[in-house]
């Protein structure tokens, strides 16, 4: 069964309307979730995904940083994020902005590039472009999100992400979508492996600079063309998808918080609403489809 869920219900028929959001996990994919969102209030700390994000600004007004850059996305904007490109926003109006997005882990994706271009090699894409002013592309991708958000049925949900994939990719050309495998990250990439290996723990720059072998400002300028984000921002990100991840699990918002290194839950929380959109409790409760 769907949660949705709603901020502040009591203020709904307020002219400031509440923020209302529903996700989705599927079991059937390494990575997969969906969601449809009423953003009025929200505001997006910097962060990235370790996910594709594929998705449609439905309506409203949508103003976010991303990869240094300002855009006021609009109603009929399609919406294509790599792994670990880095973005912030908000509202760009008292409306707010709705929008259906799905999260797709880059093993699943790269098996649908692969079959789409005929390889047995799993390759992993890098789509050039973040926003496309679509319309046409924008009403079918909402179709089959209706599909692979609500529907009951495994099979019409895998059909539904397989047409909805393919005409993200097929809609935006070879010309705007390029396959790569992931680059050699060097020294500074033995630092960002070490962050990962000690999310519960509250790393030292000083430490960083020992394994990356550069001096603080090298390892966090080095750190910030490499990731988008500097080691301490970068450091919470990975914190948050650790408590993601143990909340998917059926870990205690609080253990979770414990865990991942935060102070405390309240800690934890901030952030996790700053860079998920929902609080943990909302997101441990969202509906799930086997």
């Amino acid at each position: 069964m769907e949660h949705s869920l709603v901020c502040d219900p009591s203020k709904a028929r307020q002219s400031v309307k509440s923020d209302r959001v529903s996700l989705r996990r599927h079991a059937a994919h390494t990575s997969l979730e969906t969601l449809t969102a009423h953003y009025v209030k929200q505001s997006f700390k910097p962060h990235s995904h370790e996910e594709y994000v594929i998705g449609v600004i439905e309506a409203g007004k949508h103003t976010v940083w991303c990869k240094g850059e300002l855009y006021k996305v609009t109603a009929g904007t399609v919406v294509t994020m790599n792994p670990g490109d880095v973005h912030y926003g908000g509202a760009g109006d008292e409306t707010g902005w709705k929008q259906r997005m799905i999260y797709v882990s880059r093993d699943d994706i790269a098996r649908f590039v692969s079959d789409i271009i005929d390889t047995d090699k799993m390759r992993v894409p890098e789509f050039c472009r973040t926003f496309h002013d679509n319309p046409a592309l924008a009403s079918s991708f909402i179709r089959l999100h209706d599909v692979l958000h609500s529907s009951p049925l495994a099979l019409s949900r895998d059909v539904a992400l397989d047409a909805l994939l393919r005409q993200v990719v097929g809609t935006l050309s070879p010309s705007s979508i390029e396959a790569k495998p992931r680059p050699d990250s060097g020294r500074i990439g033995d630092a960002i492996d070490y962050l990962h290996a000690r999310v519960e723990e509250d790393v030292t720059l000083d430490e960083l600079c020992g394994v990356s072998g550069l001096r603080r400002r090298q390892t966090i300028e080095a750190f910030k063309r490499k990731t988008g984000l500097p080691p301490h921002a970068y450091h919470l990100l990975q914190k948050v998808n650790a408590v993601k991840g143990m909340l998917r699990n059926g870990v205690s918002a609080t253990q979770a918080a414990a865990e991942a290194g935060f102070a405390d839950q309240s800690h934890m929380t901030r952030h996790f609403v700053g860079i998920v959109g929902i609080t943990p409790a909302a997101y441990a409760q969202s509906a799930f489809m086997v």
